[in-house]
């Protein structure tokens, strides 16, 4: 019985490793282009997640910050989405949801977002129930109240290409390497090798 108890501890350590690498695998970026895969209805998670000011990776100063009120987000494609724009702050979580939006080659959506008195302030999109077809958010503008940019995001916009029209890119899909599936299943193997000959002797 002790035997069998640890075959299956061996097996749920496995488990417990591929569902952390999955995790990993569908963390949120900050960095653009992002392109969704190709697929229709694709899970999203605040896929992308930009930061303003506040801890940790951060694209902007609080002089910015302060005098930003909205900001435009370039989404190029072709499909058919329902977007889902977060402004997260330390005043809250407010989301904004625009209903089903086309995209066929280039649109912009606008969020308001006051960043005035914030300490931290970021930007969190998630572009849900995509139909079949090519789907990236390619740029953010972050505007002051007149509507004049204050911070493009990346700060090369020309460098941002579509990656909606890049099919060659690999999907977001949470998909571990074969290689470290077979290793992990091979140090199972060998853990339970070593009981056995243990239990032999």
């Amino acid at each position: 019985m002790k035997l069998r108890n640890k075959v299956f501890a061996g097996l749920a350590a496995t488990v417990l490793a591929l569902t952390m690498m999955v995790g990993t695998a569908m963390a949120s970026t900050d960095q653009l282009p992002f392109a969704y895969p190709n697929d229709a209805g694709v899970a999203t998670n605040n896929d992308v997640w930009v930061k303003l000011i506040g801890g940790g990776t951060v694209i902007s100063t609080t002089e910015v910050a302060e005098a930003t009120r909205s900001v435009d987000i370039t989404i190029e494609g072709k499909c058919s989405f329902e977007p889902e724009l977060i402004f997260n702050f330390d005043g809250g979580w407010v989301p904004t949801a625009l209903g089903k939006t086309d995209v066929d080659g280039t649109t912009v959506l606008n969020m308001p977002m006051n960043g005035k008195g914030t300490t931290w302030c970021e930007v969190v999109v998630n572009l849900m129930n995509k139909t079949e077809g090519p789907l990236a958010v390619t740029k953010m503008e972050f505007k002051d109240e007149a509507g004049a940019v204050l911070l493009t995001w990346p700060a090369d916009a020309a460098a941002a290409t579509t990656a909606a029209a890049d099919t060659t890119a690999a999907p977001k899909t949470g998909v571990v390497s074969l290689a470290l599936i077979f290793g992990l299943g091979a140090a199972a193997m060998g853990t339970g090798s070593v009981v056995l000959k243990k239990k032999e002797r």
